[in-house]
């Protein structure tokens, strides 16, 4: 076990450099050591949501639950071929042990629900101020189903301010929390210590690192843009780019 206070404080602490041509670098060898295992990983998770999303209720929780828990499964094969060792297509699925199970699960749920209601007054704002359009649009479409509403200008203005100022603090905690899942993954920290690690270990370079994420999301961005399918390929790639600043920046357990 690797979540002592003392060691996760360390890491906290730690002084580092964002290299992103770097992480980049080292993200596509740990990549192209295993590209089916993770094209296939990363399509036999799309396949498992889409057909959960058919069965009601039960469907969306165990969705909720699986989509949360599966993307551990990219860190733990990437530092497995970080560190040198043979990998097999089961180790995607190791995210369900015990040991990992339940602090993933909290840390992305929690980080979900903070990110969320941060980001809610500005999509409750934007959806009030496009009302009108999207009721025209279902009126010409012969669907009457979307009620007259009179929404004063003054509520929506103040939710789009409002929801703006909460942006920052919410594009904030989305970028420091990346590190979550990895030191759960490699330290086998609890969801609370791991968040908290990673936020202040981040928080020392934030604008770098928020530099760094916008780099991943252009590279998921054209993966969308090739038909959606160049996305099963930048995804899992973007993953091991964070696995590789991990690795950089905090080190691998030298994990047998």
């Amino acid at each position: 076990m690797y979540d002592d206070a003392n060691s996760l404080e360390a890491i906290a602490r730690k002084d580092y450099s964002v290299d992103i041509g770097g992480f980049l670098s080292r993200g596509w060898e740990i990549f192209t050591q295993n590209p089916l295992g993770f094209i296939g990983f990363c399509i036999l998770t799309v396949v498992i949501s889409f057909v959960l999303s058919y069965i009601p209720f039960i469907g969306t929780i165990a969705n909720i639950v699986i989509s949360y828990v599966l993307p551990a499964g990219y860190y733990i094969v990437a530092f497995k071929i970080s560190r040198g060792q043979l990998s097999e297509f089961g180790d995607f699925f190791k995210g369900f042990q015990n040991t990992y199970f339940l602090p993933v699960f909290l840390a992305t749920l929690v980080v979900s629900i903070f990110v969320g209601v941060l980001c809610l007054p500005f999509l409750v704002g934007a959806v009030l101020s496009f009302y009108g359009i999207f009721q025209q649009m279902a009126a010409q479409s012969g669907d009457p189903s979307l009620p007259d509403l009179s929404i004063p200008g003054a509520l929506t203005g103040a939710l789009l301010v409002l929801g703006l100022i909460l942006l920052i603090p919410a594009i904030y905690l989305g970028i420091a929390y990346t590190f979550s899942i990895p030191l759960i993954v490699d330290r086998k920290a609890d969801f609370w210590s791991a968040m908290e690690t990673s936020r202040k270990l981040i928080t020392r370079h934030w604008f770098p690192f928020f530099g760094f994420s916008i780099v991943l999301g252009l590279i998921n961005f054209a993966g969308v843009l090739a038909c959606g399918v160049g996305a099963l390929f930048t995804i899992p790639l973007t993953i091991c780019a964070i696995a590789a600043a991990y690795e950089n920046i905090i080190g691998l357990t030298p994990e047998s």
